[in-house]
């Protein structure tokens, strides 16, 4: 019995779990919306309201979910304080979270805008009308009802649909509804439906603000009868008046917050002016970048660093502005401070360089810090200018260099000269002592045996000169001397002293001149001897059996510069090739003391190699270990106007190559008229048809009407230059023009202007003044049908010319042009008649163009003077021409201009008086004769 009765006890009921997925998002929906409210105090109301809902079923908590989603949602907007909410930002919250309640049809419409929303919700009111009243029909449904619930059923709430449109059809619905209804239940039926729809209505969206727009499609024909719970007239204009009024509130709140807004923004203008005039006053540059690079804000003094304005730069990539190693260092630095918290430029004080648009350098001190902001990064750069710092820091390092560099000098050098003084003391007591053994028996072998002792002693006398002006050593300076010299006999005066020690190891000496070197070049002599004794003597040294040979070949032959290569091979032991980078070093030796008994410092090629080097060579080696080597060398000097041979007649003069050049047809393309009268002249004498063309163009218009062997091309003339106009004919489509040589004409002797001049397709190029010499041969050698064997003849044949000695104080030097014209005054005295007639007018446009700091006209006038003061013997006024020309063109260092325009016109009236008075010499003799 008390079994039975334990069994009457109620049993405890058990919780019941979540079903599904979806059950669960709606429970954590509910307990996310619990947990958001501020204080729980006074809340048991609606902790029991959650309480009850969590205990339904599924099925009805989907029911019930919008009146308690819209009743929770309603306490954390009013009653919140801590954790403030708007509808619009937490039902995005939501929306985003449970995208799965955006599913059930009776809670959608609460996600979505307001006019939206207010179809939604007044199609779900009709929805419920609708089913109950097909319920209430049964078997006897209406076709019309059935149709208006297909409609309803597929009723779209997109945004595409018009607002009033969709009011007017659901309206339609809603009167038809109630007609059938009312002719088939009765009108207190069809009244008891709306009114109880409207209560389930009412229970689940009367919290939402457009839930008015419900009464909206409720038949006028209800709201005329006074039904209990059902709004009248009367209670529809409170509920709105009451809508009103909290529209009236909302709408002062807002006010109210406008305002503050207004006086926030106020404010933050405010803030943002202060922080501009912070920023745009700031010594140092700042830009602001996201964190792709792109620049939001450039301060005024980036714009002075940086030389680029800010308005170029806003919204631009700062990664297009700056060099490219830069540029990556920025990247990475940015994607690693984002993924690691580290970058590489990040919060740290680091000096870099910035090329700027002109192409000069700016060296910045650079640091940039990164913001975190809500959603993103930000990088500011903040960055000074340093380049005068580093200029400064550069020269004191420099200069400490410098110092420790000079005070090693010492040192070195007198090591360097223990080494040097040895080798000429050798030459001198060897020779010495053979006289002395002798007996002075054989003169002509003493006398050689003497100026070998001459010039060692000589050459020691140099270095002994060095060590007294060693001052000169300590300021990095060495002295070189310019004087002609005969290369012939240095080599053989070389050669006599380091053929006795070679016949002492029993070694064979050979000396190998190139028979086309000229005996005469001007430079430094005891540098080159100083070069080759070193040379000579290593080889001697390491070699035990075999030969030693020095050669001497001329490389290349221009007009007044010949390069002259030579060479020291030897049989000796050999360098192996993985100390050959090593053998130039000072106190290098490549074998280890005691083998092959080696003696020296091991500072001769260190000492060589600088020698070549400072006049422009390369001193290089091959070697192959036991089988020999070889060091070669190649130097430019200037050709020397001495000579051994006697002047020859005009008569020979005029008549080289009788029948080589004679009657070719050249266009010379100048706008000088004095360069134009002075190769018309030249050509005269040599039989040359020339046509002139002042220009590019009329050259171009003269090669369609006349065939030329040659064209000699002036690089710069008005209306069309020399490049252009070479590139017009390379480009004709007759092949006789396209093909006719071209030799290029300059008083330019840049590599620049010799490189333009081949790119445009000429094939040759000449200094101006032209030397009759340079010309003749080119012509020789273009003449069409020429004779092979006669033109290699004629290339290597020495003309000579009488040597005019004039007065060391005269700035002309007419020897050229009595060169070129073989002494024909009555020529010369038309060319310096040309000078005194077109150069005075040039000369004052280029004073007026200099004043008025017109710098192309400035470069372009000299260009056009140079060559004329060449051609008359003005080398230095030319170098001085040549000067302003290259100022000119970089536009820049006028006053630098100004001053080489005084240089000119202190000696520009004496040029003149000099020039008249030769031509007055010139008509004397012609009188005379």
């Amino acid at each position: 019995m008390i079994q039975n009765w334990f069994k009457t006890l109620p049993k405890k009921r058990k919780s019941r779990l979540p079903s599904n997925r979806e059950e669960k998002d709606i429970l954590h929906l509910i307990h996310f919306l619990w947990n958001e409210i501020d204080t729980k105090t006074n809340t048991s109301a609606i902790k029991a309201q959650i309480d009850v809902f969590t205990k339904l079923s599924f099925e009805n908590k989907i029911k019930s979910l919008p009146e308690i989603y819209l009743f929770l949602e309603d306490h954390l907007i009013e009653k919140n304080i801590i954790r403030k909410h708007t509808k619009r930002k937490l039902r995005d919250k939501i929306r985003t979270a449970y995208p799965s309640l955006s599913n059930y049809p009776n809670f959608a419409p609460i996600l979505l805008d307001l006019k939206r929303q207010e179809l939604s919700i007044c199609k779900i009111f009709l929805s419920r009308i609708i089913e109950k009243s097909l319920e209430l029909i049964g078997v006897f449904n209406d076709p019309d009802l059935d149709s208006i619930k297909i409609d309803l059923d597929a009723f779209d709430n997109a945004s595409s649909i018009d607002i009033i449109e969709g009011r007017k059809k659901l309206l339609e619905f809603s009167s038809t509804i109630f007609s059938k209804m009312k002719e088939n239940l009765g009108e207190n039926a069809i009244t008891n439906l709306y009114l109880n729809a409207y209560k389930q209505h009412f229970q689940s969206y009367h919290l939402l603000d457009s839930f008015t727009a419900t009464l909206n499609v409720i038949p006028e024909e209800i709201f005329a009868k006074e039904l209990i719970n059902f709004p009248s007239k009367q209670q529809m204009l409170k509920m709105l008046q009451k809508q009103l009024h909290s529209l009236e509130e909302v709408n002062e709140r807002l006010t109210k917050e406008i305002i503050e807004r207004k006086k926030i923004e106020d404010d933050l203008k405010h803030s943002e002016h202060l922080k501009s005039r912070i920023l745009d006053t700031a010594l140092d540059g700042i830009i602001l970048t996201d964190k792709n690079g792109i620049v939001l804000d450039w301060n005024k003094q980036a714009e002075i660093i940086l030389r680029i304005n800010k308005q170029e730069t806003i919204g631009q990539s700062i990664y297009s502005l700056v060099p490219y190693k830069l540029r990556q260092e920025l990247q990475n630095s940015f994607e690693n401070y984002i993924n690691t918290g580290e970058g590489q430029l990040i919060n740290k004080r680091v000096e870099t360089s910035v090329p700027l648009r002109d192409g000069t350098i700016v060296y910045v001190e650079l640091t940039i810090i990164a913001i975190k902001t809500k959603d993103d990064y930000l990088f500011n750069a903040f960055f000074r200018d340093i380049t005068n710092k580093k200029l400064i820091d550069n020269e004191i390092r420099e200069a400490k260099v410098f110092a420790e560099k000079s005070a090693k000098a010492k040192s070195i050098f007198l090591s360097n000269m223990s080494h040097e003084i040895r080798t000429p003391l050798n030459v001198i007591l060897g020779l010495t002592g053979i006289l002395q053994k002798g007996g002075f028996s054989n003169p002509e072998a003493d006398k050689a045996n003497l100026d070998g002792i001459q010039f060692s002693a000589e050459n020691l006398l140099v270095l002994v000169n060095d060590i007294l002006d060693f001052s000169k050593i300590e300021a990095g300076k060495l002295t070189w001397q310019e004087t002609d010299f005969n290369i012939h006999e240095l080599i053989n005066n070389i050669s006599r002293g380091f053929k006795i020690k070679a016949d002492e190891k029993g070694l064979t000496y050979k000396t190998v001149i190139d028979p086309t070197l000229p005996k005469f070049i001007v430079g430094d002599q005891f540098r080159l001897n100083q070069i080759l004794t070193n040379l000579l003597g290593n080889a001697i040294k390491f070699t035990h059996k075999g030969e030693v040979v020095i050669s001497v070949t001329a490389e290349t032959k221009e007009l007044d510069v010949i390069a002259i290569k030579f060479s020291v091979k030897d049989t000796g032991i050999g360098i192996p090739n993985d100390k050959l980078d090593n053998i130039f070093s000072s106190f290098y030796q490549v074998h280890e003391p005691g083998k092959h008994k080696i003696e020296g410092t091991g500072l001769g090629l260190s000492i060589s190699k600088q020698l070549i080097e400072l006049q422009g060579g390369i001193l290089q080696a091959e070697s192959t270990p036991n089988i020999g080597s070889d060091f070669t060398f190649s130097i430019e000097y200037k050709r020397s106007k001495l000579t051994t041979l006697k002047s020859i007649s005009n008569s020979n003069i005029t008549t080289r190559f009788p029948q080589s050049i004679s009657g070719m047809n050249v266009l010379i393309v100048e706008d000088n008229r004095m360069n134009q009268f002075f190769i018309q002249q030249l050509f005269s004498i040599w039989n040359i048809n020339a046509d002139i063309a002042e220009n590019g163009k009329v050259a171009l218009q003269k090669l369609d009407h006349m065939n030329y062997d040659l064209i000699l091309m002036d690089m710069h003339m008005p209306i069309m230059d020399g490049p252009e106009t070479a590139m017009y004919i390379r480009n004709h489509e007759n092949p006789k023009i396209k093909n006719i040589p071209i030799v290029a004409c300059s008083a330019d002797v840049f590599p620049e202007s010799k490189k333009t001049a081949m790119d445009s397709g000429m094939n040759f190029y000449l200094t101006k003044p032209i030397r009759e010499k340079a010309l003749e041969e080119l012509l020789f050698s273009l003449k069409p049908y020429s004779n092979k064997q006669e033109i290699i003849a004629q290339s290597y044949t020495s003309f000579t010319q009488e040597i005019i000695d004039d007065n060391d104080q005269k700035l002309c030097d007419f020897s050229g042009l009595h060169q070129t014209f073989s002494g024909d005054n009555e020529i010369i005295q038309s060319v310096l008649e040309m000078f005194i007639e077109e150069t005075p007018q040039d000369y004052n446009k280029l004073q007026a163009a200099v004043k008025d700091h017109n710098l192309i006209a400035t470069s372009e006038l000299a260009h056009k003077l140079k060559s004329s003061f060449k051609t008359v013997g003005l080398s230095e006024q030319a170098l001085v021409l040549q000067q302003m020309e290259k100022y000119g063109k970089s536009k820049q260092n006028s006053d630098s201009i100004v001053a080489l325009m005084q240089e000119l016109d202190h000696s520009y009236s004496s040029i003149i008086s000099e020039i008249k008075n030769e031509i007055k010499n010139l008509v004397s003799l012609k009188t005379l004769s």
